[in-house]
């Protein structure tokens, strides 16, 4: 019921459409096809590999009652998501990637928004969180 929702509501085909007016306006045609249309074909492909091969093939770090797994390589080519199995065991979590080395680019974007101020109340799993979702 927040205005903002509601004026997105109202206006949801008016962004996509000056999208690609700007897109066009700044290379042509080849801009809206790879700005546009291999953009959406690559996020769909990526969410597909994140939500199949993170069911099958990794490492299970968390009791989450599910196939759930990590896949590192999955993790760098969907900028974190591959780490899949600490999104099931930690599902308000912003942060995927929950060892040092596990590479989580969306992780490093939502830091930043926090320190300038732009996302607030960022939840992270406790240790106490992780000790009882422990294998």
């Amino acid at each position: 019921m927040q205005a903002y929702y509601r004026f997105l509501r109202r206006t949801h085909y008016v962004h996509p459409t000056a999208f690609g007016v700007l897109l066009y306006a700044l290379g042509g045609f080849p801009y809206i096809v790879w700005g546009m249309a291999v953009r959406t074909i690559l996020d769909v492909h990526t969410s597909s590999l994140v939500n199949s091969v993170c069911h099958i093939w990794g490492h299970q770090a968390w009791k989450t009652g599910n196939l759930s797994r990590n896949n590192g390589l999955i993790a760098l080519i969907s900028f974190g998501e591959g780490w899949h199995n600490n999104h099931h065991a930690f599902q308000s979590s912003a942060r995927h990637g929950l060892e040092w080395w596990q590479i989580d680019v969306t992780w490093y974007v939502i830091k930043l928004l926090e320190r300038i101020g732009l996302a607030t109340d960022v939840k992270v799993p406790s240790d106490l969180q992780k000790q009882k979702m422990s294998l």
